[in-house]
């Protein structure tokens, strides 16, 4: 049931072979200090124990919706979520990470009704090297007098809060009413491509919640996973799509945040190159 003093909340969370990790994540949602949810969780395909473990949450709270689908990927799986929702506002959580228990408050009380998007910062954990740390805390710019497109622009080049999926809280009928979904023909940057069409049809602001509310394992990654972010082209394909998103008569403005946009891409391309200790 939807209303505006306790909106519903719709959590989408794609699971695949996380049954190592998924008692925790669905534990930090469960106990949430915002209850008005809708737990979304969609089995693609697990061969380990995850859909027994999932089907085991729903019969303790019926706040639990469950599909089990055949593999199809992660992007096919948020796309099933999104099907099933009937929430005001929605938010992704991946099978392998965990949020605080405010997460879903504190991104809904920086909703105004001026705003499109809460992002939160996120609270970084290294499983192989048991190291953790807070990333993305500090304070971003306000839009001010800048097109929207070059203040994305300038968010996405300053740091990377904005790129994952994960750690925001989205207006459903903005989704629903364009038909956003996940991109199921690329594995690489889906995710930035999804916030990158949701803020197109957006025309409110981007909120920003300083307190790490997301906490995002590092280490449960495959083998495919891993590899995607060594090709080159990838990253070039994000770029080209980047600039198909950003319109054929660009801002100098626009150019500008776009090519600081594209140095830090390929940063980012050698840091993974030199830690996987390949050749360029």
């Amino acid at each position: 049931m939807k209303n505006d003093k306790s909106p519903l909340i719709s959590v989408i969370v794609p699971i695949y072979n996380t049954a190592k990790y998924l008692p925790r994540c669905l534990d930090s949602i469960i106990f949430q200090t915002y209850k008005n949810l809708e737990i979304i969780l969609i089995d693609d395909g697990s061969s380990d124990n995850s859909g027994k473990i999932a089907d085991e949450y729903a019969k303790k709270d019926k706040r639990i919706k469950i599909k089990h689908q055949k593999n199809a990927g992660q992007s096919n799986a948020r796309n099933a979520g999104i099907k099933l929702s009937t929430g005001n506002f929605i938010s992704f959580i991946d099978g392998d990470d965990e949020i605080t228990p405010d997460f879903i408050i504190n991104l809904l009380k920086a909703f105004s009704p001026k705003t499109s998007l809460s992002v939160c910062s996120i609270h970084y954990k290294n499983l192989i090297k048991n190291t953790a740390k807070n990333v993305y805390t500090n304070p971003l710019p306000p839009r001010n007098n800048q097109s929207k497109k070059a203040y994305i622009l300038k968010l996405l080049a300053l740091d990377g809060r904005m790129y994952s999926s994960v750690n925001k809280l989205y207006h459903a009928d903005i989704i629903n009413k364009y038909n956003l979904n996940f991109d199921e023909t690329i594995n690489f940057a889906e995710d930035t491509k999804f916030v990158l069409d949701y803020l197109k049809y957006s025309s409110g602001n981007i909120t920003f919640v300083l307190k790490p509310s997301y906490i995002y394992n590092s280490g449960t990654e495959n083998s495919t996973m891993k590899s995607v972010s060594t090709n080159w082209n990838n990253w070039q394909n994000s770029y080209n799509n980047l600039k198909t998103w950003l319109g054929p008569h660009p801002t100098n403005d626009e150019k500008f945040w776009l090519h600081l946009v594209h140095l830090r891409w390929c940063i980012s391309y050698g840091k993974q190159i030199i830690k996987k200790n390949l050749p360029i």
